[in-house]
């Protein structure tokens, strides 16, 4: 019967540490894997870029097509160069947030990954010192 019980606590300490540092770091990392995904996706990174300095909305004036009015013309220009800094504007302030938010996750993450992975350690040094 104690050899039995022995060979039982064994199984028991082996699942458990399989479980501990195999099999949960491995999902956190997943998980952590999903938000960037996730996180990605939802602030379009490569969008933004490819139409970083495309007019906000798609807001274009035409020109005018007839006679030659400099001061239409240019007002034109004018306002379709602040439709693009509008929309540049937005779209920077747009990366710069996601970036946070995505370092923000990953600094979230990553912090769950560690504690989980140095929690017995902390724990037996606590205990240790408690002595």
């Amino acid at each position: 019967m104690i050899i039995e019980t022995t060979e039982y606590n064994f199984k028991l300490i082996t699942i458990f540490i399989k479980w501990y540092f195999i099999e949960v770091p491995k999902q956190i990392l997943y998980q952590l894997y999903k938000y960037i995904v996730v996180i990605s996706k939802i602030y379009s990174f490569a969008f933004l870029l490819k139409t970083f300095f495309s007019p906000w909305k798609g807001q274009i004036y035409e020109y005018p097509q007839k006679g030659f009015d400099l001061s239409l013309i240019f007002q034109t220009w004018t306002s379709n160069m602040i439709s693009r800094l509008v929309g540049s504007f937005v779209r920077g302030v747009t990366m710069i947030i996601g970036i946070i938010v995505l370092l923000i996750s990953l600094l979230i993450g990553g912090s769950a990954f560690i504690i989980w992975i140095l929690y017995p350690v902390i724990f037996f040094l606590l205990i240790i010192l408690s002595l």
